[in-house]
């Protein structure tokens, strides 16, 4: 009869320890074959995108090299020609756009009777259109009245005196500038002038008869 002590001898699960090894080696086979297929697929993009590359630096030093060739072509003095009969149209669209009858129309309705308008010159100045006038009147407040009225009826904005002289028939000369806005808002039809003079008081009735 045999006698053992089955406390001093290990116990394995023979088949799960397999079964475990089993599932890991499939884990590390899938992830090995998704390593490779990254890789795979990095390497294609990356082949693609340097000639991708390629082709765009090609392309570029075609374009400089056509540039310079078009520049070698063209004639420095033809081209300045060239500028200037630009600009040239330019001034004459802008001088279509531009209404003269509502800017007129605009100082005829502001301008004090103290005050003549002796010049206008607008200038384009890109997006900004600019006009210098200039004014003659036997004193400046009148010129400042001007002024104000302009900006108040939303014609102008900015407005300054750029250049003050006196003149030898004591009248001053002054050239004022302004960004141009448009034709503006005309006055309220009932409101009075603000240099027109007051009208005269009607006379007192005469009582008829003597006390």
């Amino acid at each position: 009869m045999l006698r053992g002590n089955l406390s001093t001898r290990p116990f394995y699960n023979e088949r799960a320890v397999q079964a475990l090894l089993g599932g890991l080696a499939v884990v590390l086979a899938l992830l090995s074959l998704f390593t490779v297929w990254q890789f795979v697929v990095l390497t294609r993009q990356q082949g693609e995108l340097s000639a991708r590359i390629g082709r765009d630096e090609s392309r570029a030093a075609a374009l400089r090299r056509e540039a310079l060739q078009v520049r070698s072509r063209v004639d420095p003095r033809q081209l300045d020609t060239t500028v200037r009969a630009t600009r040239e149209a330019n001034t004459v669209i802008d001088a279509r756009t531009f209404s003269w009858t509502a800017l007129f129309n605009v100082f005829e309705r502001t301008i004090p009777s103290e005050v003549s308008l002796r010049s206008v010159t607008p200038t384009n100045d890109g997006s900004v259109l600019l006009v210098r006038f200039t004014v003659n009147a036997p004193r400046v407040e009148p010129v400042g009245l001007f002024l104000d009225r302009l900006e108040a009826a939303g014609a102008f904005k900015g407005l300054r005196s750029v250049e003050e002289q006196s003149l030898e028939n004591g009248t001053y000369s002054v050239v004022c500038e302004g960004q141009y806005l448009g034709p503006g808002a005309a006055p309220a039809a009932d409101t009075p002038a603000a240099d027109a003079p007051p009208e005269p008081a009607a006379p007192a009735p005469t009582r008829a008869g003597g006390d």
